[in-house]
Protein backbone atom coordinates (compact mmCIF):
# COMPACT_ATOMS: atom_id res chain seq x y z
CA UNK A 1 0.00 0.00 0.00
CA UNK A 2 2.82 2.37 0.95
CA UNK A 3 4.61 1.54 -2.28
CA UNK A 4 1.49 2.39 -4.28
CA UNK A 5 1.12 5.74 -2.49
CA UNK A 6 4.78 6.56 -3.13
CA UNK A 7 4.37 5.70 -6.81
CA UNK A 8 1.22 7.82 -7.12
CA UNK A 9 2.92 10.72 -5.36
CA UNK A 10 5.89 10.48 -7.74
CA UNK A 11 3.61 10.40 -10.81
CA UNK A 12 1.65 13.40 -9.50
CA UNK A 13 4.85 15.35 -8.85
CA UNK A 14 6.18 14.60 -12.33
CA UNK A 15 2.85 15.63 -13.89
CA UNK A 16 2.73 18.92 -11.97
CA UNK A 17 6.35 19.67 -12.89
CA UNK A 18 5.62 19.02 -16.57
CA UNK A 19 2.60 21.34 -16.47
CA UNK A 20 4.61 24.12 -14.82
CA UNK A 21 7.38 23.80 -17.38
CA UNK A 22 4.84 23.90 -20.20
CA UNK A 23 3.28 27.10 -18.82
CA UNK A 24 6.72 28.68 -18.40
CA UNK A 25 7.61 27.89 -22.02
CA UNK A 26 4.33 29.37 -23.19
CA UNK A 27 5.18 32.66 -21.46
CA UNK A 28 8.48 33.09 -23.31
CA UNK A 29 7.90 35.66 -26.08
CA UNK A 30 8.90 34.78 -29.61
CA UNK A 31 11.33 37.71 -29.59
CA UNK A 32 13.29 36.05 -26.80
CA UNK A 33 14.22 33.06 -28.96
CA UNK A 34 17.75 33.38 -30.31
CA UNK A 35 17.77 34.08 -34.05
CA UNK A 36 20.44 33.53 -36.69
CA UNK A 37 22.62 36.38 -37.87
CA UNK A 38 21.80 37.66 -41.37
CA UNK A 39 24.50 36.41 -43.74
CA UNK A 40 25.78 38.25 -46.79
CA UNK A 41 24.81 36.57 -50.09
CA UNK A 42 27.60 34.72 -51.88
CA UNK A 43 28.25 35.87 -55.44
CA UNK A 44 26.37 39.16 -55.07
CA UNK A 45 27.79 42.67 -55.28
CA UNK A 46 26.89 44.76 -52.24
CA UNK A 47 26.56 48.54 -52.07
CA UNK A 48 26.81 50.99 -49.13
CA UNK A 49 23.05 51.60 -49.34
CA UNK A 50 22.42 47.86 -48.92
CA UNK A 51 21.14 47.43 -52.45
CA UNK A 52 22.50 44.18 -53.91
CA UNK A 53 23.41 43.50 -57.54
CA UNK A 54 23.51 40.06 -59.14
CA UNK A 55 25.33 39.86 -62.46
CA UNK A 56 23.73 37.79 -65.22
CA UNK A 57 25.53 36.21 -68.23
CA UNK A 58 23.85 38.84 -70.43
CA UNK A 59 25.64 41.61 -68.54
CA UNK A 60 22.37 42.77 -66.99
CA UNK A 61 21.90 43.03 -63.24
CA UNK A 62 19.18 41.89 -60.91
CA UNK A 63 18.78 44.36 -58.07
CA UNK A 64 17.18 44.24 -54.61
CA UNK A 65 17.59 45.12 -50.92
CA UNK A 66 19.76 42.91 -48.70
CA UNK A 67 18.56 40.79 -45.78
CA UNK A 68 20.25 42.87 -43.10
CA UNK A 69 18.05 45.88 -43.81
CA UNK A 70 15.04 43.77 -44.79
CA UNK A 71 15.02 42.15 -41.34
CA UNK A 72 15.67 45.46 -39.62
CA UNK A 73 12.67 47.07 -41.32
CA UNK A 74 10.35 44.12 -40.78
CA UNK A 75 6.85 44.36 -42.24
CA UNK A 76 6.40 46.57 -45.29
CA UNK A 77 2.85 47.55 -46.23
CA UNK A 78 3.63 48.76 -49.74
CA UNK A 79 6.46 48.81 -52.27
CA UNK A 80 6.43 51.45 -55.02
CA UNK A 81 8.71 50.71 -57.96
CA UNK A 82 9.67 52.54 -61.12
CA UNK A 83 8.40 51.41 -64.50
CA UNK A 84 9.99 49.17 -67.08
CA UNK A 85 11.91 51.16 -69.68
CA UNK A 86 12.77 54.06 -67.36
CA UNK A 87 16.32 55.31 -67.21
CA UNK A 88 17.84 55.67 -63.75
CA UNK A 89 20.79 57.70 -62.56
CA UNK A 90 23.10 57.03 -59.63
CA UNK A 91 21.68 58.67 -56.50
CA UNK A 92 18.09 58.87 -57.78
CA UNK A 93 15.25 57.29 -55.80
CA UNK A 94 15.09 53.69 -56.90
CA UNK A 95 12.12 52.47 -54.87
CA UNK A 96 9.95 53.53 -51.94
CA UNK A 97 9.02 51.10 -49.18
CA UNK A 98 6.08 52.17 -47.02
CA UNK A 99 5.75 51.14 -43.41
CA UNK A 100 2.53 52.61 -42.08
CA UNK A 101 2.82 56.38 -42.55
CA UNK A 102 6.60 56.17 -43.05
CA UNK A 103 8.37 55.97 -46.39
CA UNK A 104 11.82 54.44 -46.84
CA UNK A 105 13.63 55.69 -49.95
CA UNK A 106 16.23 53.53 -51.64
CA UNK A 107 18.78 55.15 -53.94
CA UNK A 108 20.14 53.72 -57.17
CA UNK A 109 23.84 52.80 -56.98
CA UNK A 110 24.24 52.75 -60.80
CA UNK A 111 23.22 54.38 -64.06
CA UNK A 112 21.16 52.26 -66.40
CA UNK A 113 17.81 51.32 -67.88
CA UNK A 114 15.13 49.22 -66.20
CA UNK A 115 14.64 46.15 -68.36
CA UNK A 116 12.09 44.54 -66.07
CA UNK A 117 10.20 45.54 -62.92
CA UNK A 118 9.06 42.93 -60.40
CA UNK A 119 5.42 44.03 -60.36
CA UNK A 120 4.57 41.07 -58.11
CA UNK A 121 6.22 42.94 -55.22
CA UNK A 122 3.74 45.78 -55.57
CA UNK A 123 0.90 43.25 -55.39
CA UNK A 124 2.41 41.28 -52.52
CA UNK A 125 5.19 42.99 -50.50
CA UNK A 126 5.53 39.81 -48.41
CA UNK A 127 7.47 38.24 -51.29
CA UNK A 128 10.24 40.71 -50.47
CA UNK A 129 10.15 39.74 -46.79
CA UNK A 130 10.20 36.00 -47.39
CA UNK A 131 12.96 35.91 -49.99
CA UNK A 132 15.00 39.12 -50.50
CA UNK A 133 17.49 37.46 -52.88
CA UNK A 134 15.07 35.37 -54.94
CA UNK A 135 11.43 36.38 -55.41
CA UNK A 136 12.16 39.67 -53.63
CA UNK A 137 14.23 41.26 -56.42
CA UNK A 138 13.16 44.76 -57.53
CA UNK A 139 14.51 45.19 -61.05
CA UNK A 140 16.50 43.72 -63.90
CA UNK A 141 18.80 46.57 -64.98
CA UNK A 142 20.86 47.13 -68.12
CA UNK A 143 23.77 49.21 -66.77
CA UNK A 144 25.14 52.08 -68.82
CA UNK A 145 28.71 51.01 -68.13
CA UNK A 146 29.04 47.56 -66.55
CA UNK A 147 32.70 47.64 -65.51
CA UNK A 148 32.39 51.13 -64.08
CA UNK A 149 29.18 50.20 -62.27
CA UNK A 150 30.56 47.12 -60.54
CA UNK A 151 34.01 48.54 -59.82
CA UNK A 152 32.63 50.64 -56.96
CA UNK A 153 31.06 47.78 -55.03
CA UNK A 154 32.02 44.84 -52.84
CA UNK A 155 31.98 41.12 -53.58
CA UNK A 156 33.54 37.99 -52.03
CA UNK A 157 36.06 38.77 -49.24
CA UNK A 158 35.56 42.52 -49.55
CA UNK A 159 31.79 42.03 -49.21
CA UNK A 160 32.24 39.77 -46.20
CA UNK A 161 34.46 42.31 -44.42
CA UNK A 162 32.08 45.17 -45.18
CA UNK A 163 29.08 43.08 -44.05
CA UNK A 164 30.70 42.38 -40.68
CA UNK A 165 31.45 46.07 -40.27
CA UNK A 166 27.85 47.02 -41.13
CA UNK A 167 26.47 44.43 -38.71
CA UNK A 168 28.60 45.95 -35.95
CA UNK A 169 27.57 49.48 -36.90
CA UNK A 170 23.88 48.55 -36.90
CA UNK A 171 24.18 46.88 -33.51
CA UNK A 172 25.80 49.97 -32.06
CA UNK A 173 23.00 52.08 -33.51
CA UNK A 174 20.41 49.78 -31.92
CA UNK A 175 22.07 49.77 -28.50
CA UNK A 176 22.46 53.55 -28.38
CA UNK A 177 19.03 54.58 -29.63
CA UNK A 178 16.50 51.94 -28.66
CA UNK A 179 15.32 51.60 -25.03
CA UNK A 180 16.89 48.51 -23.52
CA UNK A 181 13.56 47.42 -22.04
CA UNK A 182 12.26 47.10 -25.58
CA UNK A 183 15.08 44.64 -26.33
CA UNK A 184 15.03 42.70 -23.06
CA UNK A 185 15.37 38.95 -23.48
CA UNK A 186 15.93 39.12 -27.22
CA UNK A 187 19.23 38.10 -28.81
CA UNK A 188 20.82 36.70 -31.93
CA UNK A 189 22.45 33.29 -31.86
CA UNK A 190 25.87 34.85 -31.25
CA UNK A 191 24.57 36.75 -28.23
CA UNK A 192 24.32 40.13 -29.95
CA UNK A 193 21.33 42.47 -29.77
CA UNK A 194 18.34 41.75 -32.03
CA UNK A 195 17.89 43.26 -35.46
CA UNK A 196 14.48 42.01 -36.55
CA UNK A 197 11.85 44.73 -36.90
CA UNK A 198 13.76 47.27 -34.82
CA UNK A 199 12.33 50.05 -36.99
CA UNK A 200 9.07 49.81 -35.06
CA UNK A 201 10.91 51.02 -31.92
CA UNK A 202 12.26 54.17 -33.59
CA UNK A 203 10.70 57.59 -33.25
CA UNK A 204 10.51 59.68 -36.42
CA UNK A 205 13.76 61.56 -35.86
CA UNK A 206 15.70 58.36 -35.13
CA UNK A 207 14.05 56.63 -38.09
CA UNK A 208 15.28 59.40 -40.40
CA UNK A 209 18.75 59.07 -38.89
CA UNK A 210 18.68 55.32 -39.55
CA UNK A 211 17.65 55.95 -43.15
CA UNK A 212 20.46 58.48 -43.65
CA UNK A 213 23.13 56.28 -42.08
CA UNK A 214 22.27 52.99 -43.74
CA UNK A 215 20.21 53.62 -46.89
CA UNK A 216 21.23 56.95 -48.40
CA UNK A 217 24.77 55.99 -49.40
CA UNK A 218 25.14 54.53 -52.87
CA UNK A 219 28.90 54.64 -53.50
CA UNK A 220 31.86 53.52 -51.35
CA UNK A 221 33.82 56.64 -52.29
CA UNK A 222 30.86 58.74 -51.20
CA UNK A 223 30.76 56.79 -47.94
CA UNK A 224 34.42 57.61 -47.26
CA UNK A 225 33.77 61.31 -47.89
CA UNK A 226 30.98 61.28 -45.31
Amino acid sequence: MVAILVALTFILAVTIDALIRKRQRAKVPVSAIAKPIPRFPLGYFLTPGHVWLNLQPSGKLFMGLDELIQRTLGKVSQISLREQGEKIQKGEVLAVLSQGDRDIRLLSPINGTIEKTNVELEKSPQRFLSSPYRSGWFYLIRPTNLSESLGNFAIADKAKAWWSQELKRLREFVQLRIPQEALAGSTLLDGGPPLDEIAEHLDQQTFEEFEALFLQRYDFEQQKEQ
